[in-house]
């Protein structure tokens, strides 16, 4: 299916409100696969987004829409988790990735004092919440506020696209959370030679605080062998696409 980008600038509005009122979002479930023995660990939920004639839009247009309307994002979120809890394949995690500030906008969202998020997932087994490496210190402290209510709920978490270019870590968070994700681009050729130690160091503060790794965005073998030589315990990416799951709430 062809993607067709979401007009952000003109009637780019009207266009986000039809998509969000007829509801069609649709999720792709990715697989993490055990890097030794090919064994699947879990699934990680991706929202996915479409043009009423079926076309897709990439999720990063509608993401970036939706963040001038606080209050859409949270609900588009809340609607999206649902949608994701509703399909997830059995027996298996199920990885899921957590916009900071949705889920500020959904503390007391309907007068509860209480975060809607929160109450959504509660009580969900196998759950694993991702949390994006922070741009700034703010959005570092909305991570470290949702890493906490979380664990309270005995909810497992994951830092997300370590390493990813513009990003920065919050090393509280590094320090506690199951999962440690890092981004494709540590697949780079031409990663310097403090950089390999870097990430060599990572991997081994990960094994011996009990975290787990996983590598995103292998598309090789070639890409599988380097996990497997950095000592990478789960790697995902569309070397396993054939094992993707796709599900769309208005078929």
């Amino acid at each position: 299916m062809l993607n067709c980008s979401l007009n952000v600038v003109s009637g780019s509005s009207l266009e986000l409100l039809d998509l969000v009122e007829q509801q069609r979002f649709g999720v792709e479930y990715q697989p993490l696969i055990d890097a030794h023995t090919g064994d699947i660990l879990g699934y990680e939920a991706l929202a996915r987004f479409y043009h009423a004639d079926g076309r897709a839009i990439p999720p990063l247009d509608v993401f970036q829409v939706l963040h001038d309307s606080p209050l859409m994002l949270a609900q588009v979120e809340l609607q999206l988790k649902r949608l994701q809890m509703r399909y997830r394949p059995e027996g298996v995690a199920l990885f899921l990735n957590l916009d900071p500030h949705a889920f500020s906008v959904c503390t007391d969202a309907d007068g509860s004092g209480q975060n809607a998020m929160v109450n959504l997932l509660k009580g969900n087994t196998d759950l694993v919440i991702e949390l994006i490496e922070n741009t700034d210190v703010n959005d570092a402290k909305i991570s470290n506020d949702v890493s906490e209510l979380m664990r309270k709920q005995g909810i497992a978490i994951a830092l997300d696209d370590v390493g990813a270019p513009g990003s920065m870590i919050a090393m509280n968070i590094l320090s506690e959370v199951d999962y440690i994700k890092f981004d494709r681009s540590w697949l780079r050729d031409d990663l310097t030679e403090n950089m390999q130690l870097l990430i060599k160091s990572v991997i081994g503060f990960a094994r011996v605080s009990g975290k787990k790794t996983v590598l995103e965005g292998v598309e090789s073998a070639e890409d599988l062998a380097t996990a497997i030589k950095l000592g990478i315990d789960y790697v995902q990416g569309f070397f396993y696409q054939e094992l993707f799951i796709q599900k769309r709430c208005f078929d």
